[in-house]
């Protein structure tokens, strides 16, 4: 009798009592009474904890910031649902050879992140700056106080790993945040690096000759405008030395304008899509005007024999003209004046088919227009006064096209358009 009440005092004890070997968490809670541990993890939900974060102290209980531990769930861990498996388990434990880890069951609300934010705010940035260093073609940030979040995740475990016989403190960092601003200025530096990092290549349109702009002359030549937020960058020219920099080429007489623009369209290309491409340009060829004067607009060149017919900032096509010879085409901006699919010249006695005034001269007291190669009708046959000349000058004040050519610009053409003429 008394063996046996012996054998169901220790068997008591051992449900009683947790078993050897046994942490609850890191802290060792071997052959504690188990209410004990229960009170000490009711006590846990209500007490406050020490979040120590920059060397700045805050007092939280879980339930500040959306967290309750289950006691019934943690203690059910320490359970033993049956004398075979208490004697078992003591057996196992004294042994050594195992040790029995016990975690506290927490139940964490989804607004976490929410309640750590209100009761732990982030840092925010001080006095951020950007800056452009045209020496190296880059945006330079800098700010009193970088932003900073707390680490959630750190925070959470620490919180999660605490018990009652531990001291009731823990330290938590903050994680340096990227502002919109750092974010952008890095973006654009990496876009940037890819304007600098390869010459700029002009093909000499008709030859094998290749010019290089290289890295510094890029920066040099070019440089930026941009948005107070850098959402908009945009390639600025030095014109001046541009043309500097062609007269040591063979592309010494080519329009400043012109190859500036069809650079900087190299450029932009680079930036947005960071596709490397040539420029092809010709010698002698190109416009004066670099396709900004009007959405739609004609370019006469006289030195050239070219027209050039610009919409949306790009050439839509060119053609060689004609102009004035006897009396020379008048240099300068005009306007289409009026438009007529067939115009007679008086003074010539000719047809001047997809006709569109420009000027009025006062000292022929006629007007001066752009048209096709003009004729006489005889016998219903066309004779074209001096046949096709187009490409020379010859005319009598006018701007010549080819049949064909003439109707494509007249169809294009609008009246008001801007024409501008070169000598």
């Amino acid at each position: 009798m008394k063996c046996l009440f012996f054998v169901l005092l220790i068997a008591g004890g051992a449900y009683y009592l947790v078993w050897p070997n046994t942490y609850l968490s890191q802290d060792n809670i071997s052959f504690l009474p188990k209410p004990l541990i229960r009170f000490y993890l009711e006590k846990m939900n209500t007490e406050y904890v020490n979040v120590t974060i920059d060397n700045d102290e805050k007092k939280l209980k879980y339930s500040d910031l959306g967290m309750t531990l289950d006691v019934d769930a943690t203690m059910e861990q320490l359970r033993i649902k049956s004398l075979t498996g208490l004697i078992d388990t003591w057996i196992v434990s004294f042994s050594g050879y195992t040790l029995t880890h016990i975690e506290p069951v927490f139940i964490v609300n989804d607004n976490f992140d929410l309640l750590v934010s209100q009761n732990i705010p982030d840092t925010r940035v001080v006095e951020e700056t950007f800056s452009y260093d045209k020496n190296n073609g880059v945006f330079v940030y800098s700010s009193q106080e970088r932003g900073a979040r707390l680490d959630r995740t750190d925070l959470r475990s620490k919180l999660v790993a605490l018990n009652s016989f531990r001291e009731k403190q823990i330290l938590v960092n903050r994680i340096p945040e990227t502002s919109y601003l750092e974010k952008k200025v890095q973006e654009v530096n990496n876009k940037l690096s890819t304007i600098y990092r390869l010459p700029i290549e002009i093909i000499i349109e008709g030859t094998n000759e290749i010019i290089e702009i290289g890295s510094q002359d890029i920066l040099s030549l070019f440089g930026v405008e941009y948005s107070e937020d850098l959402r908009n960058v945009q390639f600025t020219v030095d014109k001046n030395s541009l043309s500097r920099f062609l007269a040591t080429t063979p592309m010494r007489t080519i329009s400043v304008d012109w190859a500036s623009k069809k650079i900087k369209d190299t450029l932009v290309q680079r930036y947005d899509d960071g596709v490397i491409t040539p420029v092809v340009l010709g010698i002698d060829t190109g416009p004066n005007t670099d396709g900004t004067l009007a959405k739609k607009y004609i370019e006469v060149d006289i030195s050239q024999q070219k027209l050039y017919f610009f919409e949306g900032g790009e050439i839509f096509k060119s053609y060689s003209v004609s102009t004035g010879l006897g009396y020379a085409t008048p240099t300068g901006k005009y306007k289409v004046r009026n438009k007529s699919p067939m115009g007679f010249s008086g003074i010539f006695n000719v047809w001047m088919p997809w006709w569109m005034a420009f000027d009025y001269r006062n000292d022929i007291g006629a007007y001066l227009g752009i048209h096709e190669l003009p004729y006489k009708l005889i016998g219903g046959i066309k004779i074209y006064r001096f046949g096709n000349y187009i490409g020379t000058k010859k005319t009598g004040g006018c701007i010549a096209l080819s049949p064909g050519d003439s109707k494509e610009v007249y169809d294009k053409s609008f009246i008001g358009m801007d024409i501008v003429i070169y000598p």
